[in-house]
């Protein structure tokens, strides 16, 4: 820069001297507009590189930080993918603690529902939690309690067979996964793991993990305390943008769009743990066809809204696991996974699996929880 500050100077001079002489000779009127304007243009040149030599404030310094720093969103299918700019280079549990980084996806969904309004079904119908500890023993609904007070308030505990004894030990493994499937946020985080002493189980211990930690590391707990508040801050918030004038269809929509727009089907095996539950489809983009549905769920149980989950075969004989909803005119199945994998949200392909019927499902799907779609054909 202080090379052709130099160079415009040397040239200014020049030109200056030739326009002396020019007047002593009385050059021609032409020729002193070409080096009059010559003179002007380096003058306004010089004055440029002047200004870009300057040093930024402080303030302005931290804007260009902030300008560039920018983070992906979750990983989605390529032509599902928002563009997204955050002020952080982190991860979303990272990013200022907040959830901004849904509201792109939100965005995106509000506009395929106003677009394309759906008056079907003003009747809402509240969500029905089935709870396995219903049908407990009054001695197996005491483990059940305690069980999930301690994993609600991440204290470890551990059953052992010196202690307790078999027969507790695998009660206390068939209530966990009472409790989880009660509870389906807190599969995001724990399970029960076995200590093995040589061939033999001598006892059950909880696990808490990261919810994005394939290997399942014992967690940091405060760390864990903040990525669960996370994935409650994105879910509230999802609730909470969701326009109150929507048809009860269109709140299934919206619902089913945001978690299509965020997440991808992990073919390739890389999302770990996560994939098969709410926080792999609703934060970190992985999920199969069981973190769809339990993350539909959950947002639908957030939401007041009626909703179950289906369990079946789809897809050359392989487990499968869906929804079933309720509307005025009856329930409905809706596969997110196969809707997401057809196509983007609003798509003919994608509807092709929203709002189906009993007929409709079964063309492909087999059921086996005996699971009914009671409505009629309505796409």
């Amino acid at each position: 820069m202080q090379l052709l500050t130099i160079a415009i100077l040397f040239i200014i001079c020049i030109c200056s001297v030739a326009f002396c002489i020019t007047l002593r000779r009385k050059a021609g009127r032409q020729f002193l507009i070409a080096l009059a304007t010559i003179f002007v243009l380096n003058i306004l040149i010089l004055s440029g590189c002047t200004r870009q030599a300057e040093t930024p404030s402080s303030e302005t310094s931290e804007m260009l930080t902030e300008s560039t720093a920018t983070t992906n969103p979750p990983s989605a299918s390529p032509v599902q993918e928002p563009s997204i700019t955050t002020t952080s280079t982190a991860a979303p549990s990272e990013a200022n603690g907040t959830s901004e980084f849904i509201d792109s996806y939100i965005d995106l969904a509000i506009s395929l529902i106003d677009a394309d309004r759906r008056e079907l079904s003003n009747v809402t119908f509240d969500y029905e939690p089935k709870l396995l500890y219903d049908g407990l023993s009054r001695e197996e609904k005491a483990m059940y309690d305690e069980i999930l007070s301690n994993v609600q308030d991440l204290k470890p505990f551990s059953y052992t067979a010196e202690q307790h004894g078999y027969d507790v030990m695998n009660m206390a493994m068939a209530i966990s996964d009472a409790v989880i499937n009660d509870h389906p946020e807190l599969e995001n985080y724990f399970m029960i793991r076995e200590v093995v002493e040589g061939n033999m189980t001598t006892a059950l211990e909880s696990l808490y993990f990261m919810p994005w930690d394939a290997e399942q590391h014992p967690a940091d707990l405060v760390e864990l305390r903040k990525e669960l508040l996370l994935f409650e801050e994105v879910c509230t918030r999802i609730i909470e943008r969701m326009p109150d004038d929507y048809s009860t269809y269109d709140k299934y929509r919206y619902l089913a769009a945001v978690i299509s727009y965020i997440t991808t089907y992990d073919y390739d095996g890389i999302g770990g743990w996560q994939v098969g539950t709410a926080y792999g489809s609703i934060v970190s983009g992985y999920s199969i066809c069981q973190g769809y549905s339990r993350g539909f769920m959950y947002l639908c149980q957030k939401a007041n809204l009626w909703c179950e989950t289906v369990d079946g075969v789809g897809g050359g004989n392989y487990a499968h696991m869906w929804n079933i909803v309720k509307l005025d005119s009856g329930t409905y199945f809706l596969d997110i996974t196969w809707s997401d994998d057809m196509g983007l949200p609003g798509s003919p392909e994608w509807n092709n699996y929203f709002m189906l019927t009993q007929d409709e499902i079964l063309i492909d799907h087999e059921i086996t929880d005996g699971k009914v779609a009671t409505g009629t054909a309505i796409n």
